[in-house]
C-alpha cells in the first residue's frame, strides 16, 4: 500500500514539473524595416541562452511566469524586457554611431632625416633603405668647369632601415658630387676626383659601410650609360649632351653585341646645329674641314662643337628618356611628341601622342620624368609657382593622372619609391638644416 502511494505521488509531481516547464518563442526583426536579425544574442534572467538563427528566432523552455530577457547585437542597441511563456515578436531598434568631425585628405610630410650638424644633400632608395649623403658644408670657390656643379665637403654617406633610422655611416674621403645607381639599383659615389662602390657588412658592433674606389672615367662611360635590363640584355643610352642626337642600345652579354633599337633626332634644333658652320671664319672652316677628314664625319657637325652651340641662351638639351615596364621598352621622345614602345626583343610595337606636350596642355610644364623602380609606375613631375607636383603617366595612352601637389616650396632632389615621393628641403627664415621629407602619392 505504501510503495503504491509513493509511485502516484511521483507520477503527480512529475507532471506538475513538465506542466511548469513551458515554451517562449521570439522573432527579432528590424525596427526600420522589419527584416529578420540573426545573431542576436538571447540572455534570460542573466544567462545566456544561445542567438537567433537566420529568421530571427529563438525559442527557450521556462517557468510559467514572466522573465527578465536581454537581447545583446553590435549593430542594434541593447534591449531588456519582460516576457512570458509564448510567441513574441521584437522590434529590434539599430545603433546609430556618431564619429567626430575629421579631415580628409593627405597626412603632412614624414621627416626622414634631419641632423642639427649635418646637411642632407643627396638621397636614393633601393632594397637595403635610404641612402643619404650629408655634409658639413659646401665648397664655396670653384673652377671655371664646376661653375653648375654642387660640391660637397665633408661629406658623410648615411644608411636608413625602413624605419628611417640610422643603422650605419661613414665619411668620403673626397669632395662629391652625388649619388649615382647602376642599373641594378647599387648606390655609387661620383666624386671629383674619383668614384666610390659601396659594400656593407655586418659585425658584432652593427653595420658598416666600406668604399670602394674605382676610377670616375669607368663610372661616366660604362656604368651610368646603362639604366635597367631586358631579356638578357643590357639597356643604355648614347648621347654626349651637346649634339641633339640620341641613341637607345641594347647590349647581349651572351653574344657580346650592342645594337641600337631606337634614334631620337630634334630635327630643328640639328638643324640650327650644323648651320653654325656659315659663321666660322675661313681659317676656322678650313680647320673644321680638315677635322672631318681625319674624324670620318661631316664638317657641319665638327663646326657645331668648335663653335661651343651647346652655350647658346636658346639651346635646348635633347629630352627622350627610356624605361622598361613588364616587358615593354617606352621612350617618351619629347621632341617629337610621341611615346614610343617596343617589345622585349627590342621591336617596334607602335606609338602614341604625348598628350601632356600638346599646345593646350602646355600649361602643365611638365619638366621631365622618373620610374617608381619599387612598382615600375613612371610619374611625370613639373612646377606650378614654387610648387612641384607629381603625376602617373598612363604607359598606354600616354596621358597623366591626376596632378598631387609636394607640400613644402622648391623641394630638391626629389626621388618616387613605392609610390612616395622622397625630396630634400630647408625651410626658408630658420636655422634648420636640409633635411628630407616624405609624401605618399596614392
Amino acid at each position: 500500500m505504501g510503495r503504491r502511494f509513493g509511485t502516484v505521488i511521483l507520477g503527480v509531481l512529475t507532471a506538475c514539473a513538465v506542466m511548469a516547464q513551458v515554451r517562449t518563442s521570439i522573432i527579432v526583426v528590424d525596427d526600420l524595416d522589419g527584416r529578420a536579425v540573426p545573431e542576436v544574442a538571447v540572455e534570460v534572467e542573466g544567462t545566456l541562452r544561445g542567438s537567433t538563427d537566420t529568421q530571427g528566432a529563438f525559442s527557450w523552455s521556462g517557468s510559467g511566469s514572466s522573465q527578465k530577457v536581454r537581447l545583446v547585437h553590435t549593430a542594434f542597441h541593447d534591449t531588456a524586457l519582460a516576457l512570458g511563456p509564448g510567441y513574441h515578436v521584437v522590434r529590434y531598434r539599430g545603433r546609430t554611431i556618431e564619429l567626430g568631425m575629421a579631415h580628409v585628405g593627405r597626412g603632412a610630410p614624414e621627416t626622414v632625416y634631419l641632423r642639427r650638424d649635418l646637411h642632407a644633400a643627396d638621397l636614393l632608395i633601393n632594397e637595403e633603405g635610404v641612402w643619404v649623403l650629408a655634409y658639413e658644408r659646401p665648397r664655396l670657390l670653384k673652377a671655371e668647369g664646376e661653375a653648375r656643379a654642387s660640391i660637397l665637403r665633408g661629406t658623410r654617406l648615411v644608411l636608413l632601415d625602413s624605419a628611417f633610422r640610422e643603422i650605419a655611416s661613414c665619411p668620403v674621403p673626397e669632395d662629391v658630387l652625388g649619388l649615382r645607381r647602376d642599373l641594378h639599383g647599387r648606390v655609387l659615389i661620383e666624386g671629383v676626383g674619383h668614384a666610390f662602390h659601396v659594400s656593407v657588412a655586418d659585425d658584432a658592433f652593427g653595420r658598416l659601410l666600406f668604399l670602394g674606389r674605382f676610377a670616375l672615367d669607368t663610372l661616366r662611360s660604362s656604368v651610368l650609360p646603362w639604366t635597367d635590363s631586358v631579356g638578357g640584355a643590357m639597356l643604355g643610352s648614347r648621347y654626349d649632351q651637346v649634339l641633339p642626337l640620341l641613341e637607345h642600345v641594347a647590349h647581349d652579354r651572351t653574344l657580346g653585341s650592342t645594337d641600337v633599337f631606337c634614334s631620337v633626332a630634334d630635327t630643328f634644333m640639328l638643324s640650327l646645329f650644323r648651320s653654325e658652320y656659315k659663321y666660322l671664319r675661313n681659317a676656322d672652316k678650313v680647320r673644321a674641314m680638315e677635322l672631318a677628314d681625319e674624324l670620318g664625319v661631316d664638317k657641319e657637325l665638327v663646326a657645331g662643337y668648335m663653335r661651343g652651340f651647346q652655350h647658346n641662351s636658346w639651346f635646348k638639351p635633347l629630352y627622350a628618356p627610356m624605361f622598361v615596364v613588364g616587358d615593354t621598352l617606352l621612350v617618351f621622345d619629347h621632341a617629337n611628341g610621341i611615346l614610343r614602345k617596343y617589345d622585349g626583343s627590342r621591336l617596334a610595337a607602335g606609338s602614341v601622342e604625348l598628350d601632356y606636350l600638346n599646345a593646350r596642355t602646355q600649361a602643365m610644364r611638365v619638366l621631365g620624368l622618373m620610374q617608381d623602380r619599387a612598382t615600375r609606375r613612371i610619374y611625370a613631375h613639373g612646377r606650378s609657382g614654387a610648387h612641384a607636383w607629381l603625376a602617373v603617366v598612363d604607359p598606354v595612352t600616354g596621358g597623366i593622372g591626376r596632378k598631387v601637389r609636394v607640400t613644402h616650396p622648391w623641394p630638391e632632389r626629389l626621388q618616387v619609391h613605392d609610390d612616395a615621393v622622397y625630396y630634400v628641403y630647408r625651410p626658408t627664415g630658420g636655422v634648420q638644416r636640409n633635411a628630407i621629407y616624405r609624401e605618399r602619392l596614392r
